[in-house]
């Protein structure tokens, strides 16, 4: 990718996060990257173009470090929660209502997060594949299974539409995914109930 191109879609996912889509203009990205709009439009010929290409661009981004996060890592759990950390220092640069903002109002931007969304699938089939050949994951659960309940629980629980509806701040949403994820929602004597329970 151009050098000039990459810069002008990092700068512009940052005028993004800070200001939301709603105060996006090409004038104020043009002024903060010294740069004329002729430049930025001799790329991205319209704002709805260039706002698509943002977006994109950095979930793309967003894919490759958690990639890179797999391949320096060989342990299936420091992949996991390294994978989990990096999502929720993203997640926690995101402003709800600006969030909210482009599901309402912008749905094929929305639908380009969607996709690269539920396209992490894939990174946590190979997490979960190899959390299984490395004795970590139960050996009654099927890793392919893991990773689509897992994405499936992540993708319904950060919907802006469930966060508000509930009133949901996003950090503690976070702090408690986390935990239960992690640890489940029972402490250890009430699994060993569950278990004699069970039968």
């Amino acid at each position: 990718m151009n050098k000039t191109k990459k810069i002008i879609l990092k700068e512009g996912f940052n005028s993004v996060i800070r200001n939301g889509i709603r105060s996006f203009t090409v004038e104020h990205l043009a002024s903060s990257l010294s740069m004329s709009k002729k430049t930025i439009y001799s790329y991205f010929p319209k704002k709805e173009v260039l706002i698509k290409k943002i977006i994109d661009f950095r979930m793309k981004k967003l894919s490759s470090e958690f990639r890179e996060i797999i391949n320096n890592h060989e342990d299936a759990i420091i992949q996991f929660i390294e994978v989990r950390n990096h999502h929720i220092k993203f997640a926690n640069k995101v402003n709800l209502k600006k969030l909210t903002y482009i599901k309402v109002r912008h749905p094929q931007i929305w639908n380009i997060i969607e996709e690269h969304r539920l396209d992490r699938k894939t990174i946590y089939v190979e997490i979960f594949t190899l959390a299984k050949s490395q004795s970590y994951l139960r050996k009654d659960l099927e890793p392919s299974t893991c990773a689509s309940i897992y994405m499936n629980i992540i993708n319904s629980t950060f919907q802006p539409d469930f966060l508000n509806n509930n009133e949901l701040e996003l950090n503690e949403t976070i702090d408690h995914l986390r935990v239960i994820i992690s640890y489940g929602f029972f402490n250890e004597n009430a699994i060993s109930k569950m278990k004699k329970h069970s039968g």
